[in-house]
């Protein structure tokens, strides 16, 4: 079981590289029992559930999947969808950056200020 209050809450945001501005797009919370993101994202339906996760390594990179949850018509789970790819570099200060949803806009889950 865990203790809610000592769930950190980090933000996310879109960056658009073309100008680099960035606005905000939600939070994110870290799951340690599964070692995951739970996203929140502002633009989709809060009955949407996304998660983060590493799935690979290479030198001072981690690569991260995103998934988006699918349910049955009667609301039960059914399977993890992939809906983005990320990364984590000294080029990104530790923070992580996701190709989702946009080719204008970067979601990021900030680590690091």
């Amino acid at each position: 079981m865990t203790n809610k209050q000592n769930i950190e809450t980090l933000l996310l945001g879109w960056l658009d590289p073309r100008d680099n501005s960035v606005h905000n797009a939600g939070v994110s919370f870290y799951n340690p029992t599964y070692g995951e993101y739970i996203l929140k994202i502002d633009e989709e339906p809060s009955e949407k559930q996304y998660f983060l996760k590493p799935c690979g390594s290479e030198n001072d990179r981690i690569d991260f999947r995103m998934e988006l949850v699918v349910k049955k018509k009667d609301g039960t789970f059914l399977k993890r969808q992939l809906v983005g790819r990320g990364y984590s570099d000294e080029s990104t200060s530790g923070n992580i950056f996701v190709n989702y949803g946009s080719k204008f806009k970067t979601l990021v889950l900030y680590l690091n200020n």
